[in-house]
Parts: C-alpha cells; sequence; structure tokens
C-alpha cells in the first residue's frame, strides 16, 4: 500500500483593494511628501527642471492661495521618475519643447494666457496623462494639500462620517409627503 501525500496549495496573499491599494502607495510616498523638498536644480532632461514643471503643474492646476512650494513634490516625482525610465524621460523632453514652443518660446517669460494655451494644446496626449496622473496622486494625496483646502482626510480614522455629524442634510428641503399622509 503506497503511502498517500497530500499537498496543499499555497493559499494565494490576499486581495488588495483599490482603498488599501490607495493607502499603501500614499505611505509609500510619505517619505517625499514629509519634508520640505527643493527640486529646482534637478533636470528632466531636455533643459526642464523640476521648477519648469513645477510652473506647467501650476497652470494646470491653478488654486489661489496655496502655497506655490506644495508643487515641488509632484514636479520631483516627473523629474524621477525621468532619472529612471527613458520612455518617460523622451516624454517629458518631447513634452517640455512642445509646451515652449507653445507658449511662445520661453515658458518661463510667458503669459498666463500663453501658458493657458500652451497646457489647452497638450489635452489628450500621453504627456498630458503623465502630468495628470503624477498630480493627482503626489498633489492631492499630499496631506499639507488637504491642510490647504480645509480636508482634514479619510474619515475612517475618525469613526466614518455618520459619527462626526457629517450624515446630516439638513440643507435640503423636507421631501413632499405621500398623497394620503399628512
Amino acid at each position: 500500500m503506497k503511502p498517500t501525500v497530500s499537498i496543499e496549495p499555497a493559499s494565494p496573499p490576499p486581495a488588495m483593494d483599490r482603498r488599501q491599494f490607495l493607502v499603501s502607495f500614499i505611505i509609500a510616498t510619505a517619505g517625499t511628501l514629509a519634508g520640505e523638498v527643493t527640486f529646482a536644480a534637478e533636470t528632466a532632461g531636455a533643459g526642464a527642471t523640476a521648477a519648469d514643471w513645477q510652473r506647467v503643474l501650476q497652470a494646470m492646476f491653478p488654486h489661489q492661495g496655496l502655497d506655490p512650494a506644495l508643487y515641488g513634490v509632484p514636479a520631483g516625482a516627473l523629474v524621477a521618475a525621468a532619472e529612471k525610465d527613458a520612455a518617460t524621460r523622451q516624454l517629458l523632453d518631447s513634452g517640455w519643447q512642445s509646451l515652449q514652443q507653445a507658449a511662445g518660446g520661453d515658458w518661463a517669460t510667458a503669459s498666463d494666457e500663453a501658458r493657458t494655451r500652451a497646457v489647452a494644446a497638450i489635452v489628450g496626449t500621453p504627456l498630458f496623462g503623465l502630468l495628470r496622473q503624477t498630480t493627482v496622486f503626489t498633489f492631492y494625496g499630499n496631506p499639507k494639500v488637504w491642510e490647504a483646502f480645509g480636508y482634514e482626510g479619510d474619515a475612517w480614522a475618525f469613526g466614518g462620517y455618520s459619527g462626526r455629524r457629517l450624515n446630516t442634510i439638513d440643507w435640503l428641503p423636507d421631501p413632499p409627503l405621500p398623497a394620503g399622509r399628512k
């Protein structure tokens, strides 16, 4: 009689839902977001510095009264991505040249209107997608930006929204009563 060998399949790692992924991403980038970071001298190729990308992002995502240094985080992330990936570097290099040209030759001295037209010209391009995606995750995911907007962050850590009186809808009028009820 042969002994039977039972081999148990390894259990797969627990699935990560979207919320867990985003929280993990934010935690992974927290070191970047924690301190004041200056990227002005770093380049992303073709003469574009992180300070240049910072000005581009300010034109794309303008917020009055917001500290311009906060745009340095996504600008630095763009520079870091260009340093690690040749395709990203090529995209940023050619994109910078396009933006410079569309803004009249020099982004730094271009008027706000020229910058807005230049940004409008790249809508729908891979460059625009990269700039938007990078900004969404590194700029709008930054607790310092949240603070400037008056957003306290995820309510889960505070017991959810209903426990914090955020479930009130007293600003809506009372709904009409069903026919026959008074």
